[in-house]
């Protein structure tokens, strides 16, 4: 019987893997990567980065599924909304493995609806760096999973500065974390009766988000030591995990996208914005109201644990206010909406939005002033802030395209930090956020895949975040789902 076994190292860059590998950190891994067929992998993690694992899910770009990030804009409704809101519900690619007979865990993997099917385990929230949904079908297994395998380390990130002691305690927790994952990996690998397991291990992309830029975080131990401390529980289970599955089943290690080193300022969008709409760029830096000084005033471990503990609607309300600060969404042509590393426009279509005030040629020539101005912003040492506006429609297909933003202010990756910009005209653009995660999302990602008894690998340059679902579908013997973008790497078949 073939099975298929994924184990995600989520945003785990490729980089850091093979320099690990190479120092001998990673002994087991090491020899696994070299055993391996090795695909790079392509994602929309450069962009819209909340959407590689729906694509992964789903197995179609974006503008089909429409899922971007953990709080969305609900144009028919002007207001925002978590993405598990019915608006942007779709059918995983297990659904139909488990219609079709085959028996699927999925464990963690953010932004996916329930499969509620008998021969389906599926658990969200364990632990995850997102702010989602803690879920599980049968409705139990979560509770299940805590009581075998304790209460997991990592919560969802509240994005807040690092003290290198912070650096230290939150490399511990990843590493306790991994070590409890791999023995629950290992399990489940090792139950014949599974024949698709998909674990992903968030662990790793927390870790990447605060531990990108090369340094030494405490004298004689840099970022890339932590990475190793996190990684090394994975690596020590590797051969019991492999020697669980089985010579049956196929085991693909990989990674969506990866982190580079870059500290967020899509802040200065609301400025920039500003501008385009003729206001005074200043008076859009966001103040802290009472809320946010309350904050700042007690210590950040304080903050952390009370913001995790406030009921999620209280969360989502925050949140959505502070993405609305400045955002006049019911009179404006254009507006910002909520993302992360580069800034997010919509907008305000009439037709689309509930209360739309402007036509799409207009608008389009709207989104054409803004890059306009925003390419116009350097830095003293004359790079540019920005590379300009990529526009989702332009680039992807689908019945929920117009889910997505309309333009993302893409910043420049050849600028690690920006703290100020200024344009022709002495406009002057400010990043005010104090600084937090140094580590930004990549398109790139990587596949080391190890085939089962009977499997065939396909030569490919390189593999899409849409290919898993199919290359799941051709491993396990089902015939693909016609909403399938992507195309196998590896299928049932003669070795050789």
């Amino acid at each position: 019987m073939s099975r298929l076994v994924l184990v995600a190292l989520d945003a785990l860059e490729i980089e850091w893997l093979k320099r690990l590998a190479a120092r001998g950190d990673l002994p087991n891994l090491a020899v696994f990567m070299e055993g391996s067929a090795e695909y790079p992998v392509c994602s929309d993690g450069a962009t819209l980065d909340g959407s590689v694992w729906p694509t992964f899910a789903f197995g179609a770009n974006p503008g089909k599924h429409g899922r971007y990030w953990w709080l969305q804009w609900l144009a028919e409704e002007m207001r925002y909304v978590r993405s598990s809101h019915p608006a942007f519900d779709y059918r995983p690619f297990w659904a139909g493995l488990a219609e079709a007979g085959r028996r699927v865990t999925v464990i963690d993997l953010p932004y996916a609806p329930l499969v509620r099917h008998e021969l389906v385990e599926q658990v969200v929230g364990w632990g995850v760096h997102d702010d989602v949904d803690q879920e599980s079908w049968p409705g139990g297994k979560l509770a299940e999973i805590r009581r075998r395998y304790g209460d997991h380390p990592l919560r969802f990130d509240t994005v807040e500065p690092h003290s290198p002691r912070d650096l230290l305690r939150l490399a511990a927790r990843m590493q306790r974390g991994v070590a409890m994952r791999a023995r629950l990996l290992e399990a489940l690998a090792g139950d014949p009766g599974r024949e698709l397991v998909i674990v992903v291990f968030s662990e790793f992309h927390l870790a990447g988000h605060y531990l990108a830029e090369e340094c030494e975080v405490v004298p004689g131990v840099t970022n890339l030591d932590l990475l190793a401390r996190v990684t090394r529980p994975l690596d020590d289970a590797w051969p019991v995990i492999l020697r669980a599955a089985g010579e049956e089943a196929t085991v693909v290690l990989f990674a969506l996208h990866g982190m580079r080193f870059q500290v967020d300022f899509s802040s200065t969008l609301g400025q920039v914005l500003a501008l385009v709409m003729g206001r005074d760029p200043a008076a859009a830096i966001p103040r802290p109201d009472v809320l946010r000084r309350l904050r700042n005033a007690v210590p950040d471990s304080l903050h952390r644990t009370a913001w995790r503990l406030l009921p999620k609607g209280v969360r989502d309300a925050r949140q959505a206010m502070l993405n609305r600060r400045g955002v006049l969404s019911k009179s404006d042509p254009l507006f910002r909406v909520a993302h992360d590393t580069h800034g997010a426009v919509r907008l305000n279509l009439r037709g689309r939005e509930a209360g739309g005030v402007i036509g799409r040629e207009d608008g389009n020539a709207l989104l054409r002033r803004l890059e306009a101005v925003a390419l116009g912003f350097r830095t003293r040492d004359g790079l540019a802030a920005f590379e300009g506006l990529w526009r989702p429609a332009e680039h992807l297909s689908g019945p929920r395209v117009d889910r997505l933003p309309d333009g993302l202010l893409l910043a420049n990756r050849a600028l690690p930090r920006l703290q100020e910009a200024f344009d022709g005209a002495g406009n002057r653009v400010v990043n005010v956020l104090e600084e937090r995660r140094n580590g930004v999302h990549t398109g790139r990602g990587f596949c080391f895949t190890r085939p089962g008894n009977g499997i065939r690998l396909l030569p490919r340059a390189e593999v899409d975040g849409r290919d898993f679902a199919a290359t799941a579908y051709a491993v396990l013997g089902v015939p693909p789902a016609a909403e399938f973008e992507g195309q196998p790497f590896a299928e049932l078949g003669s070795v050789g």
